[in-house]
Formats: structure tokens, C-alpha cells, sequence
């Protein structure tokens, strides 16, 4: 098992390294998560504990540009499973000025962290923690490495996400292919069993497509197209579902994200 988990984790981070490029151009979800996530850090930024911050799946840096630009004085760790993404987040902050000697890069997979002494102010993480083997477990695991009175904010799409594509599959009795994601009732409660005061809210975000097939190729484009329960459907099967769903349709195909937004602070 250890084997696979670290094949899917290397999987994903190489499927999204090769899409750093079109990731940047095109990930507009995750570009206008990162902003929301950057509004909700305002009311804490002045009781944050003097210490590093550790961003946890940086990606092409949506999220790491607005923490330098708001959080100027402050060390950061900023991370990814993926080489090549953190290659070109480091190289895209670097072409704006915005890299100093208190900004670092590190490859980190999340699922094998552990924490070996508490050292971060805070620990924030956006649109990656649904990516994770268990998203509450390494969660909790990153924030063991934060110091009390530090915080754990973090974004990601929950499971009622794409409902739209769910119901034409079982209209059509297609299997339903999507990633499972996590359910925030379920993440909020294993983390309130540590030291940690949770607070969380959640929107729904479109986005809107000329077609469904359109929908498909953006994933693909971003490099959130792995499937890493190994599911899909057959070329006859997809063609039949791109058709329904087009066909149900009045003009453009709308995708829903919702989206989930947690604050945890560590207790004293």
C-alpha cells in the first residue's frame, strides 16, 4: 500500500508539474480561491506568533504572491510536491522582485509529514488539502508543527462539488469518475478533537463552459485530471456523457464548485 500511495502522490505532482504553464493561465478557480483565502487571513495577520509561515502546495504561487505582498516581514516555507511547479513559482516571483532571503523553497509531499518540533505561525495551504491520501489525518498531522496561538487556514472543494456531473452520470447509468473530496463535516470534526478552535464557512464558485467536453479539457489543461482511485470511462461511454449533458442543457454548460474555507487556531 505505502508503495501505491507514493506512486499516486508522484503521479499527481508530475501530472500537474508538465501543467504549470497552462495551470497559470487557466486555473481561474484557484486563482480566485487563493484571493478569498488571502481575505479571511486579514483579521488574524497582527496575532500571528513571530515565526516562519510554511505554505503547503504553493502550485504556480497565486496564494504565495499575495502572502509576500501582505506578510512582508515574515520567513516563509514555500512548498510542493512537484518540482517543476515550485521551479516556476520561484521563477515567476522572482521575475516580479518579490524574493528576498526570507523566502524558501522546499519539495514537501504532505502525506508523509511529520512534524518534529512546533516552529510555524502558521500553516496554509490552497486548493491542495482534497489531494491528500486523507485530508482531516494530514491536516492535523501539519498542525503539530505550529506554534500555540498559530493558525492552520487552508482551502479546498468539498464533495458537493460537480453535482452537475454527477447527475447525468446516473441518469445515464455511467460510472461517476470525479476524485472523491472531502466532506467538510466530516474534516471539522476529527480536527476540534485536537487543540485546535475550528472556524469554517463555504461558497459555491461557477464556472461556465461553451460545452462540457470544454469542462474536461480544462482539468486536463491544469493537470487536475488524474484519477487516483484508477476509474474512467471508455471513449463510447464519455462521448455518451458530453452529448447528454450538452444536449440537457440551455446554452452554456455551468460547473459548480463548492468550495470550503477552514481557520484553526492552536490553543495555548
Amino acid at each position: 500500500m505505502e508503495t501505491t500511495d507514493k506512486n499516486i502522490t508522484q503521479t499527481v505532482a508530475e501530472t500537474f508539474g508538465k501543467a504549470a504553464k497552462t495551470y497559470h493561465q487557466k486555473a481561474q478557480i484557484q486563482r480566485k480561491v487563493a484571493e478569498g483565502l488571502m481575505s479571511s487571513l486579514v483579521p488574524w495577520k497582527e496575532i500571528l506568533p513571530n515565526a516562519p509561515i510554511l505554505e503547503v502546495g504553493c502550485g504556480t504561487g497565486f496564494l504565495t504572491e499575495l502572502l509576500i505582498e501582505n506578510l512582508p516581514r515574515k520567513e516563509m516555507i514555500i512548498t510542493d510536491a512537484s518540482e517543476e511547479m515550485l521551479s516556476f513559482c520561484r521563477n515567476r516571483l522572482e521575475e516580479k522582485g518579490l524574493l528576498s532571503e526570507r523566502i524558501h523553497f522546499e519539495i514537501l509531499d504532505a502525506n508523509t509529514y511529520k512534524a518534529d518540533e512546533q516552529k510555524y505561525g502558521m500553516v496554509i495551504s490552497n486548493f491542495t488539502p482534497h489531494w491528500f491520501k486523507d485530508t482531516a489525518l494530514v491536516l492535523e498531522k501539519l498542525s503539530e508543527s505550529i506554534l500555540e496561538g498559530g493558525l492552520l487556514l487552508c482551502s479546498f472543494p468539498g464533495n458537493h462539488s460537480f453535482e452537475q456531473w454527477y447527475e447525468k452520470c446516473l441518469e445515464l447509468g455511467l460510472p461517476y469518475t470525479a476524485n472523491a473530496l472531502p466532506d467538510v463535516e466530516e474534516v471539522v470534526v476529527k480536527l476540534s478533537m485536537g487543540p485546535l478552535q475550528i472556524d469554517y464557512y463555504e461558497n459555491d464558485l461557477t464556472e461556465t463552459f461553451e460545452h462540457s467536453i470544454d469542462f474536461f479539457g480544462n482539468l486536463k489543461a491544469i493537470g487536475a485530471s488524474t484519477n487516483i482511485q484508477e476509474k474512467s470511462l471508455t471513449p463510447k461511454q464519455f462521448r455518451l456523457l458530453t452529448n447528454q449533458w450538452d444536449k440537457k442543457t440551455e446554452n452554456n454548460v455551468k460547473v459548480r464548485w463548492h468550495m470550503v474555507y477552514i481557520a484553526a487556531k492552536k490553543d495555548f
